[in-house]
């Protein structure tokens, strides 16, 4: 049986009373004396009437048929307009049948029992005896009587503003001597007309009792009032708009959206009607996705709206028609009602959008979330449409502001939407923390035009459309932060876009086939698998047609295509990034200043000790060396020392010497930091010592001395080092372990790197702001939430173990050492389990008992983990850490290389390449990556190796090598994919010298020299394997010439090289010309198998390029030659000479080959002797 909850029906009640009596008179209330609240009979096509919400919000239910009176109590009645009458006394009159009036008694028993409170409930039990008639009238004389409460000042101030004009209101004169009644305007004269004549409510509001014009009862409305009391929730209200909202979000999540996959996944043909009613059907019954809500809670507050095929309306009555629903961009909207408080929640989808859509989209998206953060309380509803006009006009798309909606948006609850608190351009009123609005970002009437929809696929509905429209919303509740997303189900443009057609245009086929073309005809390039022959080999023609550079250049034209255009911009960002690092490090100067040393203030600080003459003496506590210089101690500070040594003594004596960090030398790694600052900063004008050594007859004396300074160094250096280790180490917050609410947990955990070398096993929890790990032998270590930077789940596939790995924003200690990487993981299979050498049979049931235990273990674990990982991320979402989200590995886009001196799988992730089983780990952050080189890159090895150069050129690149020539596709393409630019050569580089001329070059991304007009390869480019094509405009005799010599544009000096080549050449023919002169003619039928002219110089030709390096080492090491001539550095040998080298040793191999033919009686023997 239903009962009445009297303490949430007075507090609200009160609440209702605060506020009409201090704003009593603003436009929100209207100077009424009393409100007239009434409900008539049950309306279930129009759920969301205002006396209806008012008496949900009341009594929870709704009772029809019902009268209340609210007006004040009689000790208030003479000062009604007190500002101090939020406490004072009410009186409700309420007037229904007997049982409803049961049904309300508890509120009056209810207040008798409370002391202090002066409020007055009267009911009235209709009466059929007399038709209700003495009710009536004594309802209607509590209305008159507040005619005679109001004061005669009053009446004769409201005479005064009537005869003055400054009211307005046409009833202004009529309302002097009336009583301003408040009552719901709208739904009056429907209650009259639509209700039954003999009800309460319609014979009360009749011209027999309350609107008889005897009475002199003006009336007013008095919605925008109670509009303003219910907009601001209390904590019950909050917590069942939040459970709203989230059935909202799951409808959509684990409803809508895969019936919609379903359907284009399956090309299904249906209505939007007909989507709309599954919908809607699955809101109703919420256990059809696994929801265990009671069914009576939930309803659903609209029937949903599906809308596509380039028709869209966005208004809250938009409903979904009878056509066909089109994959191009659909838009979804649902919205559900728990326990009668409304949520909403809109997404739009994506498929094949083009890109003018999905720029649009990511516009749209950017600015919902800068209209969220305008939400703040205090400030005007208003600032939200302002804010998004700002922000077009700031991203200079004033085109799409006609394109915005009237309003963003409504304030919700158990209204759907509340007409008075709009998201408009000129509502003024404030934001309240407690408001719960819908923020629907919309724009509407975009235009699609003809060169957008050209890279569409020709089969895709997108190209149908020639306006769209895109929508987003969103349930923000107000806090004292401002507004707060309820329904948080991702809208990024990867989330809600669908790729079905991927047949491409047929000009972009065109010129990828045009590029695939021009790269064959490289040298050096694929054609010289096209030839049907190789390495002097004939090759079948089914061969050449497997291996037609045509199909297989295809994917390798997109990808260079595509990472010509990425070089381009990656440089043009560089130069940005690295003109922002030069204007932030310019003030920072100040830290690179060195710190004086200074050991004693003045000689009366020395030690007691040092007062004996001529020694050497350690002062342990200053740090200090004191040496005797011309019979007096002068002290050295030990960071100074760069060592020390103790010769053999000769027969009379022993020694010591001292060297010291001098300038003009190098300084070593191993010196101190402070005193390496020091030498460069003295080294222009100041004297140094070098060394100095001593002699003592008491060998025993510069022992100890010696023993002294070597133990003093060590600590320091000690010191040292571990000051570097803690001097990047950034200064955590306590952990704040949670209280009153259960701790995710993960037991029987090993964490990775170890405390002190022993293996470390204990359980992990998380906690309001971090993760704490705490071993069996109580050791603690804390992992915040605000220092992860990249959280990555594992599971355990074909692994030994499953894990989860934080890779940290700054190192903290664990153990004596510092750490960027901390690993916990549980092993699946012992690591070190020796397999048994007795081969069992496949049949062996043991054998399948284990596998299948194994298989469960590994499933069991993955769920533990997959669980513990959600749990993170919903306690740290819940304390205010949104960024904490577990990658996993991609499996599929794995290789097997060696990072570390043994071959791993890596695999990369959304934001890095990682390998975790093994130690040390492997985890490179592809935001640090500047770009990647493929090294041996040849058509002959079955392996290349991989270099990451980072964009920091202080620390040094890394590597991978012995890498599958087989996985080298996916590679590039997932580069590719991730926007990073690469390059491949035939060979290992020396990085460390590239790197260093690289760092020395202040336009290296620049496309110009120093003059800012010869033109040059910018960033990365120089090591492009085929180069650019004004590079190869080399005419195609001379590279085809045995002859001919590729470094002769370098200079004269290799022109001169050439004819005296040359010379030799002939005087090698004629004397080869009398030497065979001596054989006589030649056996014809050896002239027949011999090889003709041009045979001869094919020959040659091929021995020539066997003998050379390929053309594009050769261009690496000529551009690491200008860079090295540019940036200063000592030249290296000019890559010309090996040039000359080779086409010199080719040469004479060709003319040996000419003298085994003339030997032979071939055809230059006989052209020669003729």
């Amino acid at each position: 049986m239903a009962e009445l909850d009297v303490k949430r029906f007075w507090t609200r009640l009160e609440k209702i009373y605060a506020h009409f009596t201090k704003y009593r008179s603003t436009p929100a209330w209207s100077d009424a004396c009393c409100l007239n609240l009434t409900r008539g009979q049950l309306d279930e096509d129009n759920t969301y009437l205002k006396s209806t919400i008012l008496h949900q919000y009341l009594f929870g239910y709704e009772i029809p048929d019902l009268i209340m009176i609210l007006l004040p109590g009689g000790d208030e009645s003479s000062n009604n307009n007190s500002d101090n009458s939020n406490n004072s006394s009410l009186q409700l009159h309420i007037m229904g049948t007997k049982k409803k009036i049961a049904f309300l008694q508890p509120a009056s028993d209810y207040i008798e029992k409370q002391k202090g409170s002066n409020h007055v409930i009267q009911y009235y039990i209709r009466n059929k005896a007399d038709s209700n008639q003495e009710n009536y009238t004594t309802l209607l004389n509590v209305i008159l009587s507040q005619r005679k409460e109001k004061k005669d000042d009053d009446i004769k101030e409201d005479e005064k503003k009537t005869e003055n004009g400054d009211d307005n209101n046409d009833d202004a004169k009529s309302k002097v001597n009336k009583i301003i009644v408040g009552t719901l305007m709208k739904e009056i004269d429907t209650e009259i007309n639509t209700t039954p004549p003999n009800s309460l409510v319609a014979v009360w509001e009749s011209d027999q009792y309350f609107r008889k014009e005897e009475n002199s009862i003006s009336l007013v409305d008095c919605a925008h009032g109670l509009s303003h009391v219910w907009s601001v929730k209390d904590e019950t209200e909050l917590d069942l708009l939040k459970k709203s909202s989230v059935l909202s979000n799951k409808l959509m999540k684990h409803g809508c959206i895969p019936k919609l996959e379903g359907i284009i996944n399956e090309d299904q043909s249906i209505k939007h009607e007909d989507l709309a009613q599954a919908l809607d059907t699955m809101i109703e019954d919420p256990s059809a996705i696994n929801l265990k809500i009671p069914q009576e809670d939930v309803a659903s507050c609209y029937f949903p709206i599906c809308q596509s095929g380039g028709t869209y309306d966005f208004r809250v009555s938009a409903t979904s028609n009878s056509q066909k629903l089109k994959y191009d961009i659909i838009v979804l909207s649902l919205g559900a009602r728990y326990q009668y408080y409304c949520s909403n929640i809109t997404r739009t989808f994506l498929v094949d959008p083009p890109k003018a859509v999905s720029n649009n989209y990511e516009l749209l998206l950017a600015m919902q979330d800068e209209c969220r953060k305008a939400m703040r309380p205090g400030k005007p509803l208003k600032t939200v449409y302002k804010t998004a006009q700002k922000y077009l006009e700031r991203q200079k798309r004033d085109d799409l502001l006609d394109k915005l909606p009237k309003n963003l948006g409504f304030a919700m609850g158990l209204e759907f939407r509340d007409s008075n608190l709009t998201l408009t351009a000129k509502n003024p009123t404030p934001f309240k923390v407690g408001m719960v609005f819908t923020l629907s970002c919309v724009l509407q009437n975009l235009e699609l035009t003809a060169p957008q929809k050209l890279r569409i696929p020709k089969d895709s509905a997108v190209r149908q459309i020639d306006t769209y429209g895109l929508q987003i919303a969103d349930m923000i509740t107000i806090g004292d932060g401002g507004g707060e997303i309820l329904t948080k189900l991702r809208k990024q443009v990867t989330d809600i876009s669908y790729t079905i057609n991927d047949e491409e245009d047929e000009d972009e086929i065109q010129a990828d086939a045009a590029l695939a073309r021009k790269l064959a005809q490289e040298p050096d390039s694929n054609r010289a698998l096209s030839s049907n022959t190789r390495s002097g080999v004939r090759a079948s023609s089914r061969l050449a047609k497997h291996t037609d550079p045509k199909d297989i250049n295809d994917g390798a034209a997109m990808r260079e295509k595509k990472q010509i255009s990425l070089m381009k911009r990656r440089n043009e960002e560089r130069l940005q990034e690295l003109a922002r690092k030069s204007n932030a490090s310019g003030s920072n100067n100040e830290n690179d200043k060195p710190e004086e040393l200074v050991t004693y203030r003045s000689s009366k600080h020395y030690p007691d000790h040092v007062s004996v003459p001529n020694q050497v003496k350690v002062d342990m506590e200053k740090q200090c060396v004191i040496l005797p210089i011309c019979g007096n101690p002068v002290p050295f500070h030990i960071s100074t020392i760069k060592n020390v040594v103790l010769p053999d003594p000769d027969n009379r004596a022993s020694y010591l010497r001292i060297n010291f960090y001098t300038a003009g030398m190098a300084v070593g790694k191993d010196a101190p930091v402070n005193t390496a600052k020091l030498v460069a900063k003295y080294a222009p004008y100041a004297t140094f010592i070098r060394e100095m050594t001593f002699r003592s007859l008491d060998p025993h004396t510069l022992t100890s001395a010696y023993r002294q300074i070597t133990n003093l160094r060590k600590k320091m250096r000690l010191r040292e080092l571990r000051e570097q280790e803690e001097a990047n180490l950034v200064q955590q917050e306590r952990l704040v372990r949670t209280k009153n609410e259960r701790v995710p947990r993960l037991s029987d955990l090993t964490m990775r790197p170890v405390f002190a070398g022993r293996k470390t096993q204990g359980n992990l929890e998380a906690h309001s702001n971090g993760l704490r790990f705490i071993s069996t032998r109580s050791e603690i270590v804390d992992v915040m939430y605000n220092n992860i930077k990249y959280s990555i789940f594992q599971p355990c596939e074909n692994e030994i173990m499953v894990l989860i790995h934080f890779h940290l924003k700054n190192p903290i200690m664990v153990g004596k050492k510092r750490q960027k990487d901390v690993q916990f993981f549980t092993e699946v299979v012992d690591a070190s389990q020796t397999v048994d050498n007795n081969k069992r049979s496949m049949y062996d049931p043991d054998e399948m008992d284990d596998e299948q235990r194994e298989r469960q273990l590994r499933k069991k674990l993955n769920a533990a983990f997959r669980d513990f990982c959600k749990k993170v991320d919903a306690v740290a979402k819940k304390n205010g850490y949104p960024d904490i989200e577990f990658d996993v590995p991609y499996r599929d886009l794995g290789f097997t290389g060696n990072p570390h001196k043994e071959m791993v799988f890596v695999q990369p992730t959304l934001n890095c390449l990682v390998n975790l089983t093994e130690t040390p780990f492997f985890v490179v952050d592809l935001a640090d990556i500047d770009h990647v080189h493929f090294e041996r890159v040849t058509y002959m090895s079955k392996a290349f190796d991989i270099v990451l150069v980072r964009k920091d050129f202080t620390k040094p690149v890394q590597r991978i090598d012995m890498i599958d020539n087989s996985d080298r596709d996916a590679i590039q393409d997932w580069l590719t994919d991730m926007e990073i630019t690469y390059t491949a050569g035939p060979m290992n580089l020396n990085w460390k010298q590239i790197i260093q001329t690289v760092a020395q070059d202040e336009r290296f991304y620049m496309d110009t020299e120093e003059d800012e007009v010869t033109a040059k390869e910018a960033g990365w480019d120089f090591l492009r394997m085929y180069g650019h094509e004004d590079d190869e405009d080399v005419d195609e005799d001379e590279d085809d010439s045995g002859y001919s010599d590729p470094g002769a544009v370098a200079g004269e000096e290799d022109d001169d090289d050439a004819e005296a080549t040359s010379e030799s050449e002939e005087e090698d023919f004629d004397s080869d010309e009398d030497e065979s002169d001596e054989y006589g003619d030649a056996d014809e039928e050896l002239e027949e198998q011999g090889m003709d002219w041009e045979d001869m110089e094919r020959q040659a030709m091929r021995d020539d390029r066997a003998t050379r390096r390929p053309d594009s080492q050769q261009n690496v090491e000529d551009d690491m030659y200008r860079k090295r001539r540019r940036g200063g550095s000592a030249p290296a040998p000019a890559p010309q000479k090996r040039q000359r080298a080779n086409v010199q040793k080719a040469r004479a191999q060709h003319q040996q080959q000419q003298q085994r033919k003339i030997a032979r009686g071939g055809p230059a023997g006989r052209r020669n002797r003729r």
